[in-house]
């Protein structure tokens, strides 16, 4: 009986060690922290590092995962975002709604940096920000606040862009954090001047200059840039200096897209060219197809008309490609958007609620938008016939070899899109066989359709033989 008391005691004593540890563990995982939540990072690291990894699923791995996350983030280390998945459930489980808010963040962080995984990280930050704004915590909403304008940057919504950006900044002030207010300032200042809202941009480029050693190098290069842009039509010269040094520290396409801005408004269309080409986003973007079009109206002034008729093709295509990855962000964002309010729904109460109102409001746009519809129908049917019968006039005087030169742009594109209508297997073999043509290109095809002599062709269009010879030349260089 006293060797079973005895073993039994002794089975209580390992048991109470073992309760001991794991507490011990969780404990040294709070302390490191609560550390990291006063700043004191580096005694936060000491004592995580010296804690071992729980083996199990349990409390303490989810807590372990947090930590280390929370490291990894502020050393802008990358972490595996799935990590984080367990920690989550036990926010949840505790209901530790700043915690949980805290791991939504970070994995919207990770999500970014370690996956490229704009979807989900909008979705994980949102959640976040859902929280956020029921809890006074400065450096979560700071946090949110950055990841936000990441995401709305990468959408291209220069809008949303700002007003993440005037939070965090806004923030930062309040703690008096000049790191914090840095990066803001920074976002604001590409803000301000992608909207070229001069004033506001060198405001804040001021206080960019002022916290020029908080910066990596991409970003003191886009500090260099975006002043550059700012002075670039009140001072040339310093624009110029700012654009130089921008590149000195790392190569970047905007500080090249500055420089050859600059030498065409100048009339310097052989720097503009050096820097032409490195100055172009590798991705579609509205600011292409701006540069793009001043240097076609330079090359055009110079009088070298191919290397602008090149141009202009390849403005043709990035406006294509630009259309494209803006209704892929569109859907995109409605699909996060929809994703976010009916997939995490269980964690909000007033989520029913905002669907609700969300349903109601799709209900009330469609309705308005069919009545639109119905007016703009109504309104529109009878100029349409009356641009069909305009459009009959006009094909009849190429028929009986009526003049066509004096006619407008508009009349012009009716007279085409008539034949077309008209002759689709003519439509089809335009688009097969060439590149895309200007007007007079179709309506000379047309002409050699319908058996115009060249003598009948020169007469309607008001060619001389000259004119006549360089339409059909620059016509057969578009063929495929």
């Amino acid at each position: 009986m006293r060797k079973i008391y005895l073993i039994l005691f002794v089975f209580l004593l390992l048991l109470q060690a073992s309760c001991d540890n794991r507490t011990g563990i969780f404990k040294a995982l709070q302390r490191a922290d609560s550390l990291l939540v006063a700043d004191n990072d580096s005694t936060a690291a000491i004592i995580f590092y010296q804690i071992p990894a729980p083996a199990d699923t349990s409390d303490e791995t989810a807590l372990y995962n947090y930590v280390s996350a929370k490291i990894n983030a502020r050393n802008y280390e990358p972490q595996t975002p799935e990590l984080l998945d367990l920690p989550i459930e036990f926010f949840k489980k505790e209901g530790d709604l700043r915690h949980l808010a805290y791991a939504y963040n970070y994995k919207s962080i990770f999500l970014l940096s370690y996956s490229h995984d704009i979807s989900n990280a909008y979705i994980y930050n949102k959640e976040a920000e859902e929280i956020a704004n029921n809890i006074n915590d400065d450096i979560l909403k700071f946090n949110i606040n950055t990841i936000g304008y990441t995401i709305s940057a990468y959408h291209a919504d220069t809008d949303e862009c700002l007003q993440y950006a005037d939070k965090a900044y806004r923030i930062g002030e309040h703690l008096h954090d000049k790191t914090r207010m840095a990066y803001p300032a920074l976002y604001l200042t590409l803000c301000y001047d992608e909207k070229n809202i001069a004033d506001s941009a060198q405001k804040y480029m001021a206080v960019c200059l002022n916290f020029i050693d908080c910066y990596d190098m991409g970003s003191k290069a886009a500090v260099y840039t975006a002043f550059g842009n700012s002075m670039r039509k009140k001072n040339p010269a310093f624009a110029e200096q700012y654009f130089m040094q921008s590149l000195e520290v790392i190569h970047n396409a905007d500080a090249f897209k500055g420089l050859t801005r600059l030498y065409l408004e100048q009339g310097n269309l052989d720097k503009a060219t050096e820097y032409y080409p490195k100055a172009l986003r590798k991705d579609a973007h509205e600011s292409n197809v701006e540069l793009m079009s001043l240097y076609a109206q330079c090359l055009e002034k110079a009088g070298k008309t191919d290397a602008a008729f090149n141009v202009y093709k390849d403005i043709s295509s990035e406006k294509d490609s630009l259309y494209k990855t803006k209704e892929s962000n569109l859907v995109l964002r409605w699909e996060n958007i929809n994703k976010f309010y009916h997939t995490q729904k269980k964690d909000f109460k007033e989520l029913e609620n905002k669907l609700l109102w969300i349903k109601n409001l799709t209900i009330f746009l469609t309705v308005a938008l069919l009545a639109v519809l119905a007016v703009f129908y109504f309104k529109t049917r009878k100029p349409t016939e009356i641009k069909v019968s305009k459009a009959e006039n006009l094909y009849q005087r190429l028929l009986t070899n009526e003049s066509i030169s004096q006619l407008t742009k508009d009349e012009r594109d009716i007279l085409v899109e008539y034949y077309f209508s008209q002759n689709a297997d003519f439509e089809r073999e335009i688009s097969t066989n060439y590149d895309k043509l200007p007007t007079n290109s179709i309506i000379l095809l047309i002409l050699q359709n319908i058996g115009k002599s060249k003598t009948e062709i020169m007469d309607i269009m008001g060619f001389s033989d000259q004119a006549y010879r360089s339409l059909k030349s620059r016509t057969d260089r578009a063929k495929k």
